[in-house]
């Protein structure tokens, strides 16, 4: 028997492929793809002549990504969604901020394989890609069960590439996924609300700059001196910061977009008086760059530990003073463990 397609990995045009090939109207392709927008099966495609319906059934399936748990943390206004795919695998989703106004945190991958020290997804490495689908299917969820929960529309305000894996690992898969989410005469979600993270892949930081998008890049720092980001970070190795922060303005080059580094703060590590003298040394003459200060969120697997809020205040400070532009925020999920 040949497996069935997803629906929820097809394009218009592989759809109006499909559809040409057995003698239907191209456009149909459209009224499928907003029927699948909203996770209905095939069965509820009402606007679709019923012998059309049959066809999908035997080519496609609706099996969309289930719902099969969410853990919910009232006083920091944080969800974290446990989404089951078809072969059984998971991937989480995390929301982040009232119902009506929140930024979704998606994946891209079942788990990461890059190792980072204080993440956990990369403590069991990586299982698999995610496909287009599968990344777009995150938001449909989400935007489903919180529109059912709330009584609001669902769609998330931001969408950020920053769960379970590295997005620049799956890139065809992001890419396909972002011009999904952005298809004016689809889901029509605002590029510029789009943030892709990265641990720093420089091939695809370049890639990426070329790309005819305007979708926001966040690279994850966390150091800096190579040293002290190789004993935090592996990718270091591969990827220096002489090589890396080249690309990164070629980025900013290119797109004329800021550019945010991630930088989580770790006690006695790499949030004292020294790191936030060399960071301001480093990006005091850069444009178009914002830092993202993060205190680290305990995973229970590492006896990494976040400082306290006052040292916290303390390095954000050092940084304003030196003329950077940089904010604070708690760790997401902190009470709930999200990765």
């Amino acid at each position: 028997m040949i497996e069935r397609l997803s629906l929820l990995d097809q394009s218009v045009d592989s759809l109006e492929g499909w559809l040409t090939e057995a003698g239907e109207p191209a456009y149909r392709s459209r009224q499928i793809l907003k029927w699948v927008d909203q996770l209905q099966p095939i069965d509820s495609m009402s606007d679709l002549p019923a012998p059309l319906r049959e066809l999908l059934k035997e080519k496609f399936t609706d099996e969309y990504i289930d719902t099969s748990e969410c853990i919910e943390s009232e006083d920091e206004g944080t969800n974290r969604f446990l989404f089951r795919l078809k072969d059984g695998e998971a991937v989480e989703s995390v929301q982040i901020g009232a119902p009506e106004d929140y930024t979704a945190c998606i994946s891209t991958q079942v788990g990461c394989g890059l190792r980072c020290s204080f993440c956990a997804s990369g403590k069991f490495g990586l299982v698999r890609n995610l496909s287009p689908g599968e990344i777009v299917g995150q938001i449909l969820s989400l935007r489903k069960v919180i529109s059912q929960r709330h009584g609001v529309d669902g769609w998330p305000r931001h969408i950020v590439y920053m769960g379970m894996g590295e997005p620049f690992q799956n890139y065809q898969a992001t890419m396909d996924s972002i011009r999904r989410l952005i298809d004016p005469q689809g889901i029509n979600f605002g590029v510029r609300r789009i943030t892709v993270s990265t641990v720093g892949l420089v091939p695809e930081i370049y890639r990426f700059a070329e790309e005819d998008l305007q979708v926001g890049l966040a690279v994850s720092l966390h150091a800096p001196n190579s040293d002290l980001r190789k004993s935090i970070m592996p990718i270091e190795e591969v990827y220096p910061l002489s090589r890396l922060f080249p690309a990164c303005e070629k980025y900013i080059e290119k797109t004329g977009r800021r550019l945010t580094f991630e930088y989580i703060l770790l006690k006695d590590i790499n949030d004292g008086p020294k790191e936030a003298k060399k960071l301001v040394e480093i990006f005091k003459s850069w444009k178009l760059v914002h830092f993202n200060l993060i205190r680290y969120n305990p995973i229970g697997l590492t006896r990494l530990r976040p400082p306290s809020p006052p040292q916290a205040k303390a390095f954000l400070h050092r940084l304003r003073e030196g003329g950077l532009h940089v904010t604070l925020r708690q760790s997401p999920g902190k009470k709930i463990n999200a990765a």
